[in-house]
């Protein structure tokens, strides 16, 4: 402690809860803030987040209306933030294409087909036990001759 002899600062209860309070907020915001970067670490035009909620705000007259927004304000490859996780917003068909087709291995990270906690009925959802089951009751009417049938 004599190295430090020369601030003389007395530690008691309301300094050390001032501190740890600054502290907190400082770590606070930060991590409200720090997933904000990767976009522009990747070069994407986006609109500017808010701390927690992301880009959640843009969305408030709707999604595709809102799609079509950012495809105008940002260009055909832009992105945004919902909460702290990032989406990459790609509309040009040669792009879809190379990315559904030719570099697929490199975009799988992608989100669940169905964020219904009760989803083991849906379709989207036939990996899970019981899919195939149900798709083969619905296998006929995959197709538009399957439904002409009936």
């Amino acid at each position: 402690m004599e190295a430090l002899g020369f601030l003389k600062l007395e530690v008691n209860g309301p300094m050390v809860t001032v501190a740890l309070s600054v502290a907190l907020l400082a770590l606070l915001k930060w991590y409200s803030t720090s997933a904000f970067s990767r976009l522009e670490k990747l070069g994407l035009r986006h609109p500017k987040p808010f701390p927690f909620i992301g880009n959640l705000t843009f969305f408030r007259q709707g999604f595709w209306e809102s799609q079509m927004e950012l495809r105008k304000l940002y260009g055909p490859l832009c992105g945004y933030y919902l909460g702290r996780r990032m989406f990459i917003v790609v509309s040009e068909p040669d792009m879809i294409k190379q990315v559904l087709v030719e570099n697929f291995s490199n975009f799988t990270n992608r989100m669940p087909q169905s964020i219904m906690p009760n989803s083991r009925h849906h379709m989207a959802s036939r990996g899970m036990p019981g899919g195939r089951r149900l798709a083969c009751y619905l296998h006929p009417f995959r197709t538009a001759k399957g439904i002409a049938e009936v």
